[in-house]
C-alpha cells in the first residue's frame, strides 16, 4: 500500500529561501516546482526552470530553494508497504535527479486532489489516496520517458536535453559551442538551429544564464569577494562577468548582495 502522510498544493515563498535538510526524512517526497529555483547535490548547484520534479528518497539529503522573491511548489511525502515496497525501482524513478515534466499540469492536478483527499474524513480516504498515489506516480514514470511531443521526431532530443542538464549543472566550465556540437556529431550551425528550436534559447546565452543564477547563490549564502566569484564562476575576466550580471539581473553583484541581506532579515519558513 501506498500511504501519504502530508501533501501541500500550491506552496509560496514571496521572499528568497533555502530549504536544507541534511539528514532528509524518513520517508519520501515528491517535489513539483513550478517557478524558477535551485537544487544542490555533492557540492554542485544547478538552476531549475518551471515544471521540474525531484523525487528524494528516505533519509537522503535535501538542499533546494529559490532566489526570486516568487517560488511556488507542489509536494507529497508518502511511504511504501508490502508488495510496493520495491515500485519506485521497478518504475525506473530517479532519485534526487531533477527531471523536466512535459505534462505537469496532470501530476499538480493528483496532488491537488491528494490534499483534497486528506482532509475529507471519508472512511475510504486511505483506499482513495493509494489510488491517486498510483495514478501520480505512473504518470511520473511515463513522462519522463517521454520526449516532448513536439520533439518526438527528432533523434537528437534526448541526447542534447542530457547535454544541457550537464552544462546548467557545471555552468563554470568552459564550455565552447564547438566541441558541444562535435559532441553531437552535428554542425556547429545545425546544433545552434536545434539548440534554439528545442529549450527557446541559444546554447551561449543559456550558459550565461546558468552562470549568473550560479553567481546569484554565492553573492547570498557566502562572502567571496566579486573578482573571486567571477572566477568561480568561469569567468576570466572580472568587469565581463560584473557587465553579464548587471545585464541579467539589472544589479551590480555588490548591490545584489545587499539586497538579499535586507530580504533575509525577513525570513520565510520553509514549507516543508
Amino acid at each position: 500500500m501506498i500511504t501519504v502522510n502530508k501533501c501541500g498544493y500550491g506552496s509560496r515563498h514571496t521572499s528568497a529561501f533555502n530549504n536544507l535538510n541534511p539528514r532528509g526524512n524518513e520517508d519520501y517526497l515528491l517535489l513539483l516546482i513550478k517557478t524558477e529555483g535551485f537544487f544542490e547535490k555533492d557540492g554542485i548547484y544547478m538552476q531549475l526552470s518551471p515544471n521540474t520534479g525531484i523525487l528524494y528518497g528516505k533519509h537522503s539529503h535535501i538542499h533546494y530553494g529559490s532566489r526570486n522573491t516568487d517560488y511556488s511548489d507542489d509536494w507529497i511525502r508518502f511511504d511504501l508497504s508490502g508488495d510496493d515496497i520495491l515500485l519506485l525501482s521497478e518504475l525506473s524513478l530517479p532519485l534526487e535527479t531533477p527531471f523536466s515534466l512535459p505534462f505537469f499540469g496532470t501530476l499538480s492536478d493528483y496532488i491537488r486532489l491528494a490534499a483534497v483527499e486528506t482532509m475529507s474524513g471519508s472512511p475510504l480516504r486511505y483506499q482513495i489516496l493509494d489510488g491517486l498515489m498510483r495514478a501520480l506516480l505512473f504518470s511520473l514514470a511515463s513522462q519522463i520517458r517521454a520526449v516532448p511531443y513536439e520533439h518526438n521526431g527528432s533523434k537528437y532530443y534526448q541526447a542534447m536535453n542530457d547535454m544541457r542538464m550537464e552544462v546548467r549543472s557545471a555552468p563554470y566550465k568552459k564550455w565552447k559551442v564547438a566541441e558541444l556540437a562535435e559532441r553531437m556529431h552535428l554542425s556547429i550551425s545545425h546544433f545552434q538551429y536545434l539548440y534554439r528550436n528545442f529549450f527557446g534559447i541559444s546554447c551561449i546565452q543559456d550558459v550565461i544564464e546558468a552562470r549568473i543564477a550560479y553567481a546569484q547563490h554565492y553573492l547570498v549564502t557566502t562572502e567571496m569577494t566579486v573578482q573571486a566569484l567571477a572566477a568561480f564562476c568561469g569567468y576570466e575576466n572580472e568587469l565581463h562577468f560584473m557587465r553579464q550580471f548587471k545585464k541579467q539581473t539589472g544589479l551590480t553583484p555588490s548591490e545584489y548582495r545587499e539586497e538579499n541581506r535586507r530580504r533575509r532579515q525577513s525570513p520565510v519558513e520553509d514549507s516543508i
